[in-house]
């Protein structure tokens, strides 16, 4: 099973530390750090899938407490393997989640939300749940790799 990570720029004196947290739970198959032109829209795009609260303006509030916080808006994309796993129902967002990637963000979010400086919900951690997500961040980050950036060329992984 694929997912995709990131780790906001809350966690950025933390990376390492986290990356090799995550190593302990899934495959790392890639990463990349990533500081883009117009990182608000980024944030705004990656939350236009995930309604979070299910309140309007979801998105432009997870911008909010992100953008221009903190020393840097550099990121960190990974792209995970991770193995197959039982679904369970979680009900802050109502639908069934494969049950490691559930434990994969609960430890991340809650070993660092006493880390990171002004931490609110959830700004250190995200995680596609599916394989939906997954199309859509996968999308969502090579459009912005290609236009948000200096680059020429999309994204680390294919479909």
């Amino acid at each position: 099973m694929k997912s995709i990570a990131i780790l906001w720029n809350a966690m950025n004196p933390f990376f390492e530390e986290a990356i090799n947290d995550i190593s302990k739970f899934v495959v790392i198959e890639s990463l990349e750090y990533v500081e883009f032109k117009d990182y608000r829209q980024f944030i705004k795009d990656i939350y236009a899938l995930d309604t979070g609260t299910g309140k309007p303006g979801y998105s432009d509030y997870k911008a909010d407490i992100m953008v221009d916080k903190y020393d840097s808006n550099q990121i960190c994309i990974l792209y995970l393997l991770l193995p197959p796993s039982e679904k369970k129902y979680i009900d802050r967002k109502d639908t069934f989640i494969y049950e490691n990637i559930e434990i994969l963000k609960q430890f991340i979010r809650k070993k660092y939300k006493t880390k990171v400086e002004n931490y609110s919900f959830d700004n250190v951690f995200h995680m596609t749940d599916d394989e939906k997500e997954y199309d859509f961040v996968l999308n969502v980050i090579n459009r912005h790799l290609l236009e948000n950036t200096d680059r020429k060329e999309k994204g680390l992984i294919k479909k």
